[in-house]
């Protein structure tokens, strides 16, 4: 398994076809404000960084920290994150 990882495009579609991994879930915080995605770029990843930095600094959950930081429902988020995962098979 395979979480939290920021990967391009060429390596998310290795992961996909590799003969030994039979299935790859990707889950993006896009929906959060998360300007990293599976199979972003190098460019855009780089270029994410100022907004990362806002959002780290800003210490509200929101976007790339959605899951990591400490705010009032962490709890129900990891709740619905790990229930995610156990109906995507991962026990």
């Amino acid at each position: 398994m395979l979480i939290g990882s920021p990967i391009d495009a060429t390596f998310l579609d290795k992961l996909r076809k590799h003969r030994h991994i039979g299935k790859v879930v990707v889950i993006d915080l896009t929906v959060h404000g998360d300007p990293i995605y599976a199979g972003i770029s190098q460019l855009a990843l780089a270029a994410a960084t100022p907004q990362l930095a806002h959002q780290m600094s800003a210490g509200n959950g929101e976007g790339h920290f959605y899951y990591a930081h400490m705010v009032p429902d962490l709890p129900r988020r990891l709740q619905a994150l790990a229930a995610r995962v156990v109906a995507e098979g991962v026990r």
